[in-house]
């Protein structure tokens, strides 16, 4: 697996403190949002930064000790929650990982909050995460519309985080062996003031990924820029890849992928990748079903199901 990437962060044009804290290195890239409104949220994104540290520093994850970097950081938060002036604070968490899956590496994407992760295969451009945030939960009640909401005025709202409660759930998507994929993980700085259009011009337009990573931020900063903005873009490419073509799935564990948020600029929302299906076992690729099923740890409090294309 051969991976290049490259990384951008700003201020932005409001804030006083950048709140986001992000780590790209070989094999693990994340991103974790500080939550606005709560206390030391740069803390918070520090500490969620430095326990994924801490992990990779004991070796490569497998697909089944991934599981345990949320509660590990969720952990590392709540102790220091208590502290004065770090009292009620969390972030967010957005992560890509090389793991180690039954014989060969594959890519987990991790999520917690409202902090996404698009991918880019064959030229479309998907949103792979959903939105832990009590708007999506609207939508997908059916009590508001996507296009209510982009100007909900509670749309900051996170229903998940990282700090918050002694235990919370990650979502976990498995990407299927593919020749090419290209990854983009942000904070809602940038999918919160870039339309998808937006998005996905830059990340089709511009094949060096550090230079797709200034120019969504830069494109940020062409706004209102009211929140800290931060992009990672990963190109991730195989020379010898088994041939899992799409429809071969994303195995997903957690809740299952719904409903996206439009941007209003945009006529047609972007696919989801993948969309919703009939929920059945999996095989995690190079693994057995079962293997897979029991790889992931039972405190993670989640199933695994298979959404195929």
């Amino acid at each position: 697996m051969e991976l290049s990437w490259g990384a951008a962060t700003h201020v932005g044009k409001v804030r006083r403190l950048n709140e986001d804290s992000y780590l790209d290195a070989p094999g693990a890239f994340v991103v974790a949002d500080g939550m606005g409104g709560h206390q030391a949220g740069d803390v918070a994104s520090r500490l969620t930064i430095e326990a994924v540290q801490a992990m990779l520093a004991e070796g490569l994850p497998d697909v089944g000790t991934i599981a345990s970097l949320v509660q590990r950081a969720n952990a590392s938060v709540r102790v220091h929650a208590g502290s004065d002036g770090q009292r009620g604070m969390g972030s967010t968490l957005v992560g890509a990982f090389v793991v180690q899956n039954a014989d060969e590496e594959s890519i987990v994407i991790v999520n917690v909050g409202d902090s996404r992760c698009y991918s880019l295969i064959d030229g479309v451009v998907a949103q792979i995460t959903t939105d832990h945030s009590l708007v999506q939960e609207l939508v997908d009640a059916g009590e508001i519309t996507p296009e209510a909401a982009v100007s909900h005025p509670e749309r900051n709202v996170v229903t998940r985080a990282i700090g918050i409660e002694d235990v919370v759930a990650g979502d976990f998507f498995v990407l299927p062996a593919l020749p090419h994929v290209r990854l983009l993980l942000c904070s809602d700085g940038v999918s919160g003031e870039l339309s998808e259009s937006r998005i996905a011009g830059i990340l089709t337009s511009l094949s060096d990924p550090a230079e797709a990573a200034d120019a969504l931020v830069a494109a940020v900063l062409e706004g209102r820029a009211a929140d800290n903005a931060t992009a990672i873009v990963v190109d991730v490419g195989r020379t010898a890849a088994i041939a899992f073509g799409l429809d071969d799935g994303l195995d997903v564990t957690g809740p299952r992928p719904v409903a996206v948020l439009p941007d209003p600029e945009v006529t047609a929302p972007l696919p989801r990748f993948p969309p919703p299906s009939t929920p059945m076992i999996s095989a995690v690729p190079g693994a057995e079903k079962a293997a897979a099923a029991s790889s992931v740890p039972a405190e993670a409090n989640i199933v695994i199901d298979d959404v195929p294309r």
